[in-house]
């Protein structure tokens, strides 16, 4: 994958949400290459993505609960 042409976007997360990043990238590492929480997000984006414009994900939902997160103060 190649690496971003952008500028790093800087982007607070929750404790919970970085523990699955650092699970994500543990569970996707293998002894001949680890992978980077960078790099998870760089392929759930890129996964978000390919899903809504396939239509196979309910932006809606997503919405939702962004707008849930929001009022909880995450």
């Amino acid at each position: 994958m190649p690496k971003k042409e952008k500028k790093r976007l800087q982007v607070v997360i929750s404790d919970e949400q970085d523990a699955l990043l650092t699970k994500a990238a543990y569970e996707l590492s293998s002894p001949e290459r680890l992978v980077s929480k960078s790099e998870v997000v760089r392929l759930a984006i890129e996964k978000i993505a390919r899903e809504i414009e396939e239509g196979r994900l309910e932006v809606d939902a997503l919405l939702a609960k962004l707008k849930e997160e929001e009022a909880s103060g995450e």
